[in-house]
């Protein structure tokens, strides 16, 4: 019920938001673009709609919690890998890197399941290494939107608001790294999903965003 109810909401909710992408277009290149998507967990909801049959597997926490967010997705067309850093981490790369092997691209919440927020866990530079894949880092600005008292601080979008999605430059991550190696392609994705986050925030207050962006190119 949790699954085919939180599917719906987001569905609805999502049809009353102006929904930008930066690049234009690369919404309609994601199922094309294989690569590791990476955005924070508070931002999940714009990206499950923009995402939603278009050939990805989440990685989902194997928390209670998980559990009600892995049947949300389900129903959008996502297929869910269970697993995270903390829990069943290995066998969830394992898996994630067949599934890249048929074809698929994986999205990553790099600071979930509980934080810190705005951290990034070394776990998206493994599975790109694992992979082969590139990192995209992805983030989500919201003109207006309700934020609830969790760990994430997650964002609701409020009705009839907008929304920017932001894809970044593809970050390479080489086969064979050291611990220091490691240490700064984590540090490097951390710091420019935050520059990212900060500045789609801004953008998506502009009143004239259509143009701001066409501007910015």
């Amino acid at each position: 019920m949790v699954g085919i109810l939180g599917s719906w909401f987001i569905k609805l909710l999502a049809f009353t938001i102006r929904i930008y992408d930066y690049p234009k277009g690369f919404n309609e290149k994601v199922q094309t673009t294989h690569a590791i998507y990476t955005f924070w967990h508070c931002l999940i909801l714009i990206p499950a709609y923009v995402g939603r049959n278009k050939n990805i597997q989440v990685l989902i926490s194997q928390h209670s919690d998980g559990e009600y967010i892995a049947q949300v997705i389900k129903r959008l067309g996502f297929g869910v890998i269970r697993g995270s850093t903390t829990r069943g981490g290995a066998r969830a790369i394992r898996t994630m890197v067949d599934k890249v092997r048929e074809g698929y691209s994986v999205a990553i919440t790099p600071d979930g399941p509980r934080g810190p927020r705005f951290v990034v866990q070394p776990g998206c530079v493994y599975l790109s290494q694992k992979t082969g894949l590139q990192v995209i880092p992805t983030s989500i600005g919201l003109s207006h939107y309700w934020k609830l008292p969790s760990w994430d601080g997650f964002r609701i979008p409020k009705p009839f608001s907008r929304a920017l999605i932001m894809y970044g430059d593809p970050i390479p991550i080489p086969p064979n790294l050291t611990e220091d190696e490691i240490e700064h392609y984590r540090l490097l994705i951390e710091k420019i999903m935050n520059e990212m986050t900060e500045r789609v925030d801004n953008l998506v207050r502009e009143k004239e965003l259509a143009k701001s962006l066409h501007s910015d190119k």
